[in-house]
């Protein structure tokens, strides 16, 4: 009964919006609206100047709606150019299959660090082509 119960709760929070997470290259399934993509355990190798770099790609209805730096090691500064250069919605509005074959570029100022998150996202739009 406290299991019904909790997930009564729980359906009632997300009101019925399907939401499938997936954060160590995992398979996403089922019929749903929204993926999100976390590329924390899938990319812990790949380093930019100071650490791991993970992101997290929301897809929604099968288009990439934003990619999100996750907490990182990386200077304000690196992360401040690779922002303002619209890294980060370069892919907004494609499809997974799109976005792979979008080539993007690394932010001069902040090459390890945007040449990592290139290397991210990638490993996440494999992911989530899965």
């Amino acid at each position: 009964m406290k299991k019904l119960l909790l997930f009564a709760a729980i359906a009632a929070v997300f009101g019925g919006a399907s939401v499938v997470s997936t954060s160590c290259g995992g398979r996403a399934s089922g019929n749903t609206d929204t993926l999100r993509i976390n590329t924390t355990e899938l990319t812990k190798d790949i380093i930019g100047f100071n650490g791991p770099t993970p992101v997290e790609i929301t897809v929604v209805k099968g288009v990439i709606t934003a990619i999100q730096p996750l907490p990182n090691q990386e200077g304000p500064g690196y992360m401040r150019l690779i922002r303002e250069s619209g890294f980060f919605d370069k892919l907004n509005g494609k499809t997974l299959k799109e976005a792979g074959a979008v080539q993007l570029d690394a932010v001069t100022g902040a090459t390890f660090s945007s040449k990592a998150l290139i290397q991210n996202i990638q490993a996440g739009l494999e992911v989530g082509k899965k």
